[in-house]
Order: C-alpha cells, then sequence, then structure tokens
C-alpha cells in the first residue's frame, strides 16, 4: 500500500534536516548546472528563496538569471482575504494563496528581510496585490518528487497548486513547471489529488534532468 502524505512528509522532512551541508551545496550547484540550459530560451522564470536547510540553494540561481537577463520573479505567502483575489476553494471564505513578484535586480534580492507567518525570505507588499504573471518557467520547491510521474507533495498549504490554477485561469495557459528536488526528496510515489498538478520536469541533485511524458501529467 502507498505511504500516505501524512506519513511521508515528515520522513523526509526528517531525512532532509540531516544533508550534511557538503552535500547540499554540491547538489545545489549540479541543479544549477542543469538548470543553465534548460532555462536558456526562456526569458521570465519564478523561483524562490530557499528556507536555509533541507532546500536546493536558491540564491546562485537567481543570480544566474540576473547574469542572463531574465525576468526574476520570487513568491509572497499570503490569503485571498488580504489580497482580495478570488476564493478558489468550495466552502471557504478566504484560503492561502501566492502572488509573485518582480525582481529588479540581485542586490534587491540579496537584502531581503525575513516577514509574515512562515518568517521567509520575500518580497515586500505590493498593493494591490499582483495578479499572476505571464510566465515562462516557474522552478517549484517541494518536500518530495516522483520522477516517473512528476507528481509533487509539498508543505501541505496548497500555495503553488493554487497559483498554478490561478496562472491558468488569467492566462489560459501555464508555465514550464520545474521541479528543483535533493536526491533525498526523490521517492518512488507521492500520492495526489484531482487538484494537484504534476512537474514537466524534474531536476535533481545528482545532475540529472528527467522529463515526463505529457499523458503522465494533470494540467
Amino acid at each position: 500500500m502507498p505511504t500516505p502524505k501524512s506519513v511521508l512528509r515528515p520522513q523526509i522532512k526528517s531525512l532532509i534536516r540531516r544533508i550534511p551541508q557538503s552535500s547540499l551545496d554540491h547538489q545545489s550547484q549540479l541543479i544549477l548546472d542543469v538548470l543553465k540550459s534548460v532555462l536558456k530560451p526562456y526569458s521570465s522564470v519564478a523561483c524562490f528563496m530557499d528556507m536555509g536547510r533541507g532546500e536546493v540553494r536558491t540564491l546562485p540561481i537567481i543570480r544566474y538569471l540576473f547574469d542572463t537577463n531574465k525576468k526574476v520573479y520570487l513568491p509572497r505567502c499570503t490569503n485571498t482575504r488580504a489580497s482580495g483575489h478570488q476564493v478558489l476553494r468550495q466552502g471557504v471564505e478566504s484560503h492561502p494563496h501566492l502572488t509573485f513578484h518582480e525582481m529588479r535586480n540581485i542586490a534587491q534580492v540579496e537584502n531581503l528581510q525575513p516577514q509574515g507567518k512562515y518568517q521567509l525570505l520575500e518580497p515586500p507588499l505590493e498593493e494591490p496585490h499582483p495578479h499572476p504573471p505571464s510566465l515562462d518557467v516557474v522552478l517549484v520547491p517541494g518536500v518530495a518528487f516522483c520522477l516517473e510521474t512528476g507528481a509533487r507533495m509539498g508543505h501541505g498549504a496548497g500555495f503553488y497548486d493554487d497559483f498554478i490554477h490561478r496562472t491558468v485561469h488569467q492566462h489560459g495557459k501555464r508555465p514550464l513547471l520545474v521541479g528543483l528536488a535533493l536526491q533525498e526528496q526523490v521517492v518512488p510515489y507521492v500520492p495526489t489529488e484531482a487538484h494537484d498538478h504534476h512537474m514537466d520536469a524534474v531536476v535533481c541533485g545528482n545532475g540529472t534532468i528527467h522529463w515526463i511524458e505529457p499523458n503522465q501529467t494533470n494540467v
């Protein structure tokens, strides 16, 4: 029987918290090396600021994006009550979602301060809250990834699935979704639900990229 998310998530989180710094740095460099060729034809890319442990180091990726003249976007956690954006989940008055903000330069990124409920490095508040930008690629974090299906398990709040839903509603298409996975985050199977969006590709900490067959993903 497949391991449910409620069991798999804490297992993987415990594992990745114990990754040595040397391994984290090495895997992050290999992931960046792969991304350089993947991202070359694209102009607008959303990334994320890593949480400092148990995640791919993303500041070098963001530096590379600016060095190659990409438009760079970073997420900010909010909710529909604060943003005034449409509620997309049934039976609730408000729910969490992400807004993505264009960053002007690497100095602005390096000066970000922890803020919000999760004390993440996030862009400052913009009002009105921006609707989803038209993006070519979204580099997606996660707790676990399946390389065969592109299934992803996040932290459980549904931030990225909600954002992708909003992007499709806003622009009629979704960007290329590229999951960034340390080797310890790769699992044989990730349980999914109808609202879960699968990745188009997963870049792994061993320096490989796994493209997902279109019929394996839900759009």
